[in-house]
């Protein structure tokens, strides 16, 4: 019995992926934009160049609640989302090890994020600032990779458009960029500050934009499928 909801339970989620991966950008994007004007409205600096996207959570208290509450939903619909694009894939037999290692990759991202969205970035509180960091290093990096190799693989489905590969290697590209540049922050001493929150807001733009696309993808398929 409980080997029989859980089946379902996967079933469902991989035949709404389409759904969840459309909810989950409307509400990254609708509760960053609303957090973005509720910041800018008691601090008129709060800009993209000077600020982090985690620092959303640093204006009104409504602010911080729609940001965390918006991201906490888009992180647990990427899931779904990612679930029913591997299932999508109909070439996992001609690269078995590409899609264990796009699999495992994914998973990380999509728990760091996970953890990201639940703990704030909170500098008072060493124990929840370097739970935060940690995750956010850890997110970007298995994105990076997780993006680049879906990527790889929606270039070699010929069933796969290919606007697809191009919107899921530029936002590994943006995403790759992030962690690199606060590495060599670390490692060279380049000044941290200087374009690296903007390629942060890049890397969520991006990030709406491949949800939504690939949400939208996925409709399209089950509807298309359906009709076969």
């Amino acid at each position: 019995m409980r080997d029989l909801a859980k089946n379902r339970i996967i079933k469902f989620m991989r035949d709404n992926g389409g759904y969840f991966g459309i909810i989950g950008a409307i509400s990254m994007a609708l509760s960053a934009l609303i957090s973005f004007f509720f910041n800018c409205s008691v601090n008129p600096n709060f800009n993209i160049v000077s600020y982090a996207v985690s620092d959303l959570v640093s204006g009104p208290m409504i602010s911080s609640i729609i940001y965390s509450v918006g991201l906490i939903i888009a992180s647990f619909c990427q899931i779904p989302t990612y679930i029913s694009l591997i299932n999508y894939f109909t070439i996992k037999e001609n690269y078995p090890f590409l899609f264990k290692i796009t699999a495992l990759s994914s998973f990380l991202a999509i728990i760091s994020h996970n953890i990201l969205s639940l703990v704030p970035s909170e500098r008072n509180v060493l124990l929840l600032f370097l739970t935060h960091d940690i995750a956010a290093g850890i997110h970007y990096v298995t994105g990076t990779i997780s993006l680049i190799l879906i990527g790889r693989i929606e270039l070699l489905d010929i069933k796969i458009s290919k606007i697809l590969m191009i919107i899921s290697f530029t936002t590994g590209v943006l995403y790759g960029i992030v962690w690199i540049r606060y590495l060599l922050s670390l490692i060279v001493g380049i000044e941290e500050l200087f374009m690296y929150y903007l390629f942060q807001w890049f890397a969520l733009v991006g990030v709406i934009l491949w949800s939504l696309s690939h949400g939208i993808f996925l409709l399209k398929a089950k509807k298309r499928d359906q009709c076969v």
